[in-house]
């Protein structure tokens, strides 16, 4: 059998770096104000982009954390679309993940609900064994 390869997107044989600029030109901003919005220096981003050069892991996280709307796998390897579309939604969970307790606050909250359904359960459960009780009683009767 021979071998099998996926086919690539024209994204996915480009660098992250050039992706970034994908994505800048689509948004309608420069290097240089990506450079202010994410908070690394002056010029970083065309220093890089002029030495077809790498982007680290940290301005990578700056760039998703700003701006949620770009997909950090389209970013990250070229693959699936470049916006997430609904954004709004994937800015909630990143807030809700950055607030000091919101991911655990979620969680407890979700145990007290699973909680409280097994309640509901045991509750109707028991309802269901009187009514089988006083049916057996009736038909006794």
């Amino acid at each position: 059998m021979g071998n099998f390869t996926l086919p690539t997107t024209a994204y996915e044989k480009m660098k992250i770096i050039h992706r970034i600029l994908k994505f800048i030109q689509k948004e309608s901003i420069s290097s240089a104000q990506l450079d202010h919005a994410i908070g690394v220096g002056r010029e970083d981003l065309q220093l890089e982009v002029a030495n077809d050069g790498s982007v680290s892991t940290d301005v990578l996280e700056k760039i998703c954390a700003r701006y949620p709307q770009l997909n950090p796998i389209w970013l990250i390897t070229g693959k699936g679309e470049m916006l997430i579309d609904d954004y709004h939604e994937v800015g909630k969970a990143i807030e809700n993940v950055e607030s000091q307790d919101g991911i655990y606050n979620v969680i407890a909250g979700k145990d007290i609900e699973i909680q409280l359904l097994k309640e509901h359960i045991e509750g109707l459960n028991e309802l269901i064994r009187v009514k089988n009780k006083l049916i057996e009683e009736y038909k006794n009767a």
